[in-house]
């Protein structure tokens, strides 16, 4: 035992710093770890709150787009085509109306003055009361 308590002696400052050494970075990747994971924690709390925030998002956009949707009907009634003052393209776009019966719709209108009411539509040519139905809701003669 005496050559290990010489290896001891003679090496002694050799053999203490590398225990300070082997210490010193124990304990920087103690310290590493501490504060990666720390980053990382809150990077996964962000991500969390932004995942909550998009949910909410979408959530809002849903019930917006619903309503803009209910809405766009109600507006969609009231952009209502005016048979006096629509051209033969406006009113080909009316179900059951093409190209013929928009030119004796403009020809009634400029034959009569115009419309006074949506039922005298019935007195052009081609429309009955089947194609005027499926019209009233679309036309107007004017303000409302």
């Amino acid at each position: 035992m005496n050559n290990f308590d010489d290896f001891i002696f003679k090496y002694r400052f050799y053999i203490g710093g590398i225990l300070v050494l082997v210490i010193l970075a124990g304990s920087g990747l103690l310290i590493y770890d501490r504060y990666h994971r720390a980053k990382l924690n809150s990077e996964n709390r962000e991500i969390a709150d932004l995942r909550t925030q998009n949910e909410a998002l979408r959530n809002q956009l849903s019930q917006q787009a619903t309503k803009n949707v209910a809405s766009a009907s109600v507006e969609n009634q009231s952009d209502k085509i005016n048979i006096n003052t629509a051209d033969a393209t406006e009113l080909d776009k009316l179900p059951g109306i093409g190209p013929a019966k928009a030119a004796d719709i403009i020809a009634y209108r400029e034959s009569k003055g115009g419309f006074q009411t949506i039922e005298e539509l019935k007195e052009v040519k081609g429309i009955g009361d089947k194609t005027f139905e499926n019209l009233k809701d679309l036309v107007t003669v004017g303000e409302e």
